[in-house]
């Protein structure tokens, strides 16, 4: 009997049903490890809380217009930059490919941002961002080729660890958490208003959850 071809589908083609279904997910609305993200007690210093007053101005003047590249570069890029993600243990990378087979569907698909081990090339991922002009395009959803990059990131990890997520909509972030086969998304935070103070801390505390997972990683690995 001749075995059934996988089917090939891209991170921008699937649903938010058809990914519950595939991969039997279930949405939760509370994650302790995305509470402890999305808390805002980190500390900002004059020139990070100069820097966010800046985009913020930028942003606000310009987001109307700005088109998917133009958000990325002029506001996404620097956010990120402004955290440096790059250290000795990982990285940010933009436009990259990553694929998986995850029992009867090959996925794959370029990301728009991933941060990973790695300094050449992207090895062990722990978050997607992922960019969007409109909220919910024909044939494009934000969260859904999110969590399709996060599902991708959890096979190649072998489950160990949360994979996180975030989508941005023009003004609006969206922070995503994967664990398991549950899945749970926060509020907008709107970077126009003062949410991008919050923004900013999420994305400090995120490179924090990395260091502890790293840490944890390597004391396995010296225990074993």
């Amino acid at each position: 009997m001749e075995d059934k071809k996988n089917i090939k589908k891209i991170f921008t083609g699937w649903s938010m049903n058809e990914l519950e279904k595939a991969f039997g997910l279930k949405r939760t609305f509370k994650n302790k490890n995305l509470e402890k993200l999305l808390n805002n007690n980190v500390e900002l210093n004059n020139f990070e809380n100069q820097s966010v007053k800046y985009y913020k101005k930028l942003l606000s003047e310009n987001v109307y217009h700005y088109n998917e590249a133009e958000l990325i570069t002029k506001f996404i890029g620097p956010m990120i930059s402004l955290v440096n993600f790059d250290t000795p243990d990982f990285s940010y990378f933009a436009e990259r490919d990553i694929s998986a087979v995850i029992g009867n569907y090959e996925m794959s698909g370029r990301t728009d941002g991933m941060i990973a081990t790695g300094q050449w090339e992207p090895e062990i991922p722990f978050f997607f961002i992922s960019e969007y002009k409109r909220e919910v395009e024909p044939r494009k959803n934000p969260m859904a080729q999110n969590l399709a990059e996060m599902i991708v990131a959890q096979k190649i990890n072998n489950n160990k660890f949360p994979v996180y997520g975030a989508y941005v909509v023009g003004r609006n972030w969206f922070f995503m958490i994967l664990e398991d086969k549950t899945y749970t998304v926060s509020d907008a935070y709107i970077a126009t208003k003062n949410d991008i103070f919050d923004i900013f801390k999420i994305l400090k505390n995120l490179k924090i959850a990395i260091i502890e997972i790293l840490t944890k990683m390597n004391e396995k690995h010296i225990k074993s």
